[in-house]
């Protein structure tokens, strides 16, 4: 054999076996530990992860971020048996706008899944289910003013799954399909239904209607359980039970109101209570919420009591 092809052989195998190396994991890669992580959007063009603040488009809502939005974040991949769930609310948005990338400090591996919630809620609740653990988080509907910055600070929820693929020593880096909102944003305006005039809203209650055994009331939160299986549109809310009182939005006069509620499965009947300085005016009417949707409900025609 030529001397020289043995030696571009050797030399070769060398190469192979240096990158094969070089792309298993390394035992650290496998420990989980406190590391600084990059969460960045999963998509061709490698767009930064969407949501946060919103602004009034007409049909539509416009969601920015302003840098520093603190998220929580539970690492789904420990959810190996009941115990105290790893979670930091050290995540947070790197920059302002429409676009961000989310970073912090997270205890994880390699491979790991993470449920990422904006605005920030208590996701210490774990329980079993069948074979599995699950995160249960809860989120409170009750004190909105019905203001787009409240609703948009601490009622606008919003849910993404990331995934950790890449860590190096003490960094970390996840990608993540864009958050999902959790529930469905109403925009409200009343009129008096003789007069046709626009009605101050100092009190808004807002019940379910019908005859069914929740008419008259109203959940003032839902929960939501995720595992390391839950993508971003498969994060559903359940009704919190118990509320015997409909939702009360304080709304200090405004002659709009924006307002989170629950998605529903089907069309549901709703009413409405208006007190202002010239009395009470009720009324009802029918719609399908769903989940992630923004629905204007302007002009909804009351009756003075």
């Amino acid at each position: 054999m030529n001397k020289q092809f043995v030696i571009s052989f050797l030399c070769g195998v060398m190469l192979v076996a240096g990158t094969a190396c070089k792309n298993q994991n390394t035992p650290e890669d496998k420990t989980v530990q406190k590391r600084h992580l990059t969460i960045k959007m999963n998509d061709a063009a490698g767009a930064p992860i969407k949501k946060a603040t919103i602004t009034d488009e007409g049909s539509t809502l416009l969601a920015e971020w302003k840098a520093g939005d603190a998220v929580s974040c539970c690492n789904l991949s420990t959810l190996t048996s009941i115990k105290e769930i790893i979670i930091t609310h050290d995540m947070r948005a790197a920059t302002s706008g429409l676009r961000t990338d989310l970073e912090g400090e997270v205890e994880c591996m390699a491979d790991d899944y993470l449920a990422i919630v904006y605005p920030t809620v208590d996701m210490t609740q774990s329980f079993k289910m069948g074979d599995e653990i699950y995160c249960k988080f809860i989120l409170p509907l009750s004190n909105q003013d019905g203001t787009l910055a409240t609703l948009a600070k601490d009622f606008h929820y919003v849910y993404g799954r990331a995934h950790i693929l890449s860590v190096s020593g003490s960094n970390a880096e996840a990608e993540m399909d864009k958050m999902q909102s959790l529930l469905t944003i109403c925009k409200f305006s009343f009129k008096d239904k003789a007069t046709d005039a626009v009605l101050p809203i100092n009190t808004l209650t807002i019940s379910y209607g019908g005859a069914g055994s929740d008419a008259g009331k109203y959940p003032q939160s839902a929960s939501v359980t995720v595992n390391v299986l839950t993508e971003n549109g498969e994060a559903n809310t359940v009704k919190e039970e118990g509320s015997t009182t409909p939702l009360t939005i304080n709304a200090g006069g405004a002659t709009e109101v924006y307002v989170a509620l629950l998605p529903e499965t089907a069309s549901r009947i709703y009413n409405f209570t208006v007190t202002n300085d010239n009395g009470i005016y009720t009324g009802t009417a029918e719609a399908w919420l769903k989940k992630g949707e923004y629905v204007p409900a302007t002009g909804l025609k009351l009756t003075k009591q």
